[in-house]
């Protein structure tokens, strides 16, 4: 009886929270089998603590789940492409930096290769773990307050994005408000992983036609 209350405790909560979000910074693997890795632990970690899967919200999708995806998708597109980035850019006077997509710019191969890995990485990884992972143990952290939830995942979710510079770490800051916003309001992480696998599927093709300009046009 003992064993669910401690593998149940704040203690043991932030231990997996943190476990599992060192793991991206393990010197053994790359993308986008790091994630993967943290993929399986997130299950091993959840499993142990509630004997089940539940928790971690992989809840039907049906119609109206779809036209939630669109509806997320094209505002949330829409708002960072023509408002929320270039006014970014401009008051830092700095575009993100996105120079480490430049190698996949006609090359056919590796766009969909990049791909493929983005949709394991980080639609399913990373919104495993930074969402309905994260709210899971902030759960038994600090309470049921969504807000301090949904601050404190989206600031573990930029973290890894320092490599686009001030600008790209504000904007992924602002992604993960929005993601973690869909996730507390709809607890369903499907809605999570589609809408972040299109987002960033856009982003990858403008990558592979040469096209990133257009998140600095405006």
């Amino acid at each position: 009886m003992m064993k669910p209350k401690i593998m149940n405790s704040r203690w043991m909560s932030l231990f997996f929270l943190a476990a599992a979000f060192s793991l991206i910074y393990n010197p053994l693997t790359k993308f986008p089998y790091t994630f993967c890795v943290i993929i399986i632990a997130i299950m091993f970690f959840t499993y142990l603590q509630d004997g089940n899967l539940k928790a971690l919200h992989f809840r039907k999708t049906g119609l109206r789940e779809v036209k939630i995806i669109l509806a997320c998708y094209l505002i949330m597109e829409l708002a960072m492409d023509f408002i929320l980035q270039p006014v970014i850019s401009r008051i830092l006077n700095e575009p993100a930096d996105y120079s480490l997509f430049k190698p996949i710019e006609g090359n056919a191969g590796l766009y969909f290769k990049w791909l493929s890995g983005m949709w394991i990485s980080a639609a399913v990884g990373e919104e495993l773990l930074f969402r309905s992972f994260a709210f899971a143990q902030l759960k038994r952290i600090v309470g049921s307050n969504k807000a301090v939830m949904i601050l404190i995942s989206a600031v573990m979710f930029c973290i890894p994005h320092l490599y686009q510079g001030t600008s790209g770490l504000i904007q992924t800051f602002i992604y993960g408000l929005a993601f973690g916003f869909i996730y507390a309001r709809f607890q369903n992480i499907w809605i999570n992983i589609i809408v972040h696998g299109l987002i960033d599927t856009l982003f990858l093709t403008l990558s592979y036609y040469g096209l990133m300009d257009f998140y600095t046009f405006f």
